[in-house]
């Protein structure tokens, strides 16, 4: 009888190598780094915060790299339960920013809630999904998960802060359409949103976005009846939102009728879209180089090392380097939706580290968009690019579960 050699054994300090995320590292680092150039390339000083935020940040990514499962599931409801609670009382006692009470304001430093919000109502979120005998085929399973990210939505929404209560928005869509909810559950909201939207463009748009919508519909599949209710429930909100639109706020019309047509008022909301456009053309291929940007160095651009940050690299870098900047953003978000894919035997890690792909790809979407003149001006920073110690630092902390989701992959082979 041959015995068969033992497998060889790893040395430790390999084994504990193998279990880091390098990836989600060198990406997160080159956003990083992006950021740092761009913003220094405007504001030297606020280059600098930018470093030192993220090194406050690495301080939450070490933490929650390597926090138990059974530590996290003993704070989510408290973790909720506080950012509900500083939603409620920055409406108190916040500084108001731009006509949003969104700020603490402490002893010269500011905190923006809402950041810290987005990640402890996932985390409360993903872990009610992930409990037993949870199924988002059941209506109550929804409307419980809907209920969890509403609250805090809606405090939110009382700052007002349009731009931040529709990442609670596309994170709750993400954790459904990733945890197996009915896909109508996720189409709707979004053909609702994009028809009413289109109402306001005319008749014509509205009527082709209520055939794209019903097509859609039609395409999961679901019953007569419910389709049927779908298809007058986007009917109703097209041709509502017209006279809805009477009843917002005149800033808030400005906001939407800079994005439909940013030319019709050049010297007010549409001007920051403009000049930004502008900007990015100004680059051409590769860019005038670092610190030569005209619109930027000039400031043209208002908020551009915040809301309107992609319009500095395109510039300086040109095509080439704004290129460079979504491969890196592209390439952070496959892989955080790919490492959710493979964790799907770890339901808490999966809807979590969609969750957080839901946030960074919202987030992106929006704040190029901007940029782009494509998406409404909402407020949205890039991550790990826009200037912000608040959002930077709580991104930070998503990396460091991003990591610790990572280890649990690696427990698992």
């Amino acid at each position: 009888m041959v015995l068969s050699e033992p497998e060889p054994t790893l040395p430790s300090w390999h084994r504990w190598l193998r279990q880091i995320d390098w990836i989600t590292i060198l990406l997160v680092a080159l956003l990083i780094a992006f950021g740092f150039i761009a913003i220094y390339s405007v504001s030297p000083k606020s280059g600098m915060e930018h470093l030192l935020h993220a090194s406050l940040g690495l301080i939450a990514t070490l933490i929650l790299s390597w926090t138990p499962y059974s530590w996290l599931e003993r704070i989510v409801l408290l973790a909720y339960a506080g950012g509900l609670f500083l939603l409620a009382l920055v409406l108190l006692i916040g500084q108001a920013v731009h006509g949003s009470k969104s700020w603490f304001s402490i002893a010269g430093t500011t905190f923006q809630p809402v950041e810290l919000a987005k990640l402890t109502t996932l985390l409360f979120l993903a872990h009610f999904l992930s409990s037993e005998n949870r199924s988002l085929r059941q209506l109550r399973t929804v409307l419980v998960g809907g209920a969890i990210v509403l609250f805090p939505a809606l405090l939110v929404l009382l700052q007002p802060d349009a731009g931040s209560a529709m990442v609670f928005g596309a994170l709750l869509l993400t954790v459904f359409l990733w945890g197996g909810a009915h896909p109508l559950v996720v189409l709707m909201p979004v053909a609702v949103a994009a028809v009413a939207l289109l109402s306001l463009m005319g008749t014509t748009a509205l009527l082709l976005g209520i055939l794209v919508a019903a097509v859609a519909i039609f395409l999961t599949r679901p019953r007569l009846l419910p389709a049927l209710l779908c298809v007058a429930g986007i009917v109703a909100a097209g041709w509502g939102a017209s006279s809805l639109y009477r009843f917002l706020k005149p800033h808030q019309q400005a906001r939407i009728q800079s994005l439909l047509n940013p030319e019709q008022n050049p010297q007010s909301t549409g001007y920051h879209v403009i000049q930004s456009i502008l900007a990015i053309g100004s680059g051409g291929l590769t860019g005038k180089g670092f610190q030569q940007g005209t619109q930027t160095q000039l400031r043209f651009v208002p908020q551009q090392i915040n809301d309107f940050i992609f319009c500095v690299p395109a510039e300086e870098f040109g095509f080439v380097g704004a290129t460079l900047l979504l491969a890196v953003l592209f390439g952070l978000l496959w892989h955080v939706f790919t490492l959710a894919h493979r964790l799907r035997d770890e339901p808490f890690w999966s809807l979590l580290i969609s969750g957080i792909g839901g946030i960074w790809f919202f987030h992106a979407a929006i704040n190029i968009g901007m940029a782009l003149g494509i998406a409404p001006v909402i407020g949205l920073p890039l991550p790990f690019v826009s200037s912000g110690g608040s959002a930077l630092t709580i991104n930070m902390a998503m990396v460091g579960l991003l990591l610790n989701g990572y280890r649990q992959l690696y427990r698992t082979r």
